[in-house]
């Protein structure tokens, strides 16, 4: 028992096995001798009875000290007593040594730990070792994709090679062929020119238009030739790629062509440099203009061609516009397969190579050709290419 002040003035057998203090030792002090120092310099002591005078009881664990300065867990009720006329007279006090039961919920927390520790220790052993057997797979499956790889890059060594050694074989080839075959053209050419001269004023004039027609077939055949090896050649790098002033490739385009004074030749300002085999560049305009000039010329007097350019993002785009003939729809893709040329062979002379060389040109190098022409309203043919200098190349 407790007066209201928290002082004791009854003690029991069961306090003293509890706590240690016999009835003579503990009557009369303060019940805060109970608690550990920093339970009572907090105020908590005096807390509970205050709540046990609020609410009429107060119930709490906590460590509580004995005599000898040990602790023990402690179940701890306060009651509140009053007289008949509702005066607090004191407080009855109830403690439970708890501390066994405290250190079996410890053991079994304890206990319940470890089970857990060892069954996420399993269960990451588990996941480690399927994790392990899945590196393993993965090791293998890299190793045969290595070896394969190794094998492939092998292979294309090789076939790199064996390419390289047909390409060496048929340009010997071609030029031979080249040779052997122009060398027999060359004498046809000259007996016939030969013939012509010795024989002038003799040939009656059917004949001299057969000498005429004959050298023009020599010269077709010696272009049909020259065209089937560009064409042979247009889809490999045959040159190291240098940077190229279009503007100035152009230029000199012109000056080979050599048009005649009849003929306006527009060139829009600024065009840009880019990296590019120059020969295989170069030829795209050879035969884009001169195609127009031949075609437009046979068409009309006044021939007028512009040549335009364009930044689309990754690629150039060119183009060159005629006011010749035109085309017909249904012969868009046919004009751009081998040996086909529109035009009869006395009117245009041409071998129907040129603009396959330009789309065999274009597309090994990433870009694409088109037409876009109706018959009587010219044709404009445009083609794209890849940029492989830095974007704001100056003007050539």
């Amino acid at each position: 028992m407790l007066d209201p002040t928290g002082h004791v003035i009854s003690w029991n057998e069961g306090s003293e096995r509890i706590k240690g203090y016999k009835a003579e030792e503990i009557i009369g002090r303060s019940f805060t001798a109970f608690y550990p120092e920093d339970k009572v310099a907090s105020g908590f002591p005096q807390s509970e009875l205050e709540a046990a005078a609020r609410d009429g009881r107060f119930e709490d664990e906590g460590w509580r000290v004995r005599k000898d300065g040990s602790r023990f867990w402690a179940n701890v009720v306060f009651t509140a007593l009053h007289d008949s006329d509702g005066t607090l007279i004191g407080f009855a006090k109830v403690t439970r040594d708890l501390t066994e039961r405290r250190k079996i919920e410890e053991q079994k927390q304890q206990i319940a730990g470890e089970r857990a520790a060892r069954e996420e220790a399993m269960r990451r052993g588990e996941e480690l070792l399927r994790l392990n057997d899945q590196l393993k797979a993965r090791e293998t499956a890299l190793s045969v994709a290595l070896e394969d790889a190794q094998r492939a890059r092998a292979d294309a060594e090789r076939a790199r090679a064996v390419a390289e050694e047909a390409f060496r074989e048929l340009d010997q080839f071609a030029y031979v062929a080249s040779h052997d075959l122009k060398a027999p053209l060359r004498g046809i050419a000259n007996l016939a020119e030969w013939i012509q001269e010795d024989c002038a004023d003799s040939l009656p004039g059917q004949s001299i238009q057969y000498m005429r027609l004959l050298q023009g077939r020599v010269q077709r055949m010696e272009a049909l030739i020259d065209g089937i090896l560009d064409y042979s050649r247009a889809g490999r790098v045959l040159s190291k790629p240098e940077l190229i002033g279009t503007g100035a490739l152009l230029k000199d385009v012109i000056e080979l062509l050599a048009p005649v004074d009849s003929t306006r030749i527009n060139v829009a300002a600024g065009f840009p440099q880019l990296t590019a085999e120059r020969v295989p560049f170069q030829q795209l305009f050879l035969n884009l203009i001169g195609n127009a000039l031949k075609y437009s010329q046979a068409y009309r007097p006044d021939v007028i061609i512009d040549v335009q350019w364009k930044d689309i993002g990754t690629h150039y785009e060119f183009s060159v516009r005629d006011n010749g003939p035109g085309i017909a729809s249904e012969y868009h893709e046919r004009i751009w397969g081998v040996f086909q040329t529109l035009a009869a062979r006395d009117k245009v002379e041409g071998t129907g190579i040129g603009l396959s060389v330009v789309r065999k040109i274009v597309e090994t190098r990433g870009g694409a050709v088109s037409v876009e022409s109706s018959p009587h309203n010219g044709a404009t043919f445009r083609f794209t290419w890849p940029k492989q200098a830095a974007e704001g190349a100056a003007a050539a």
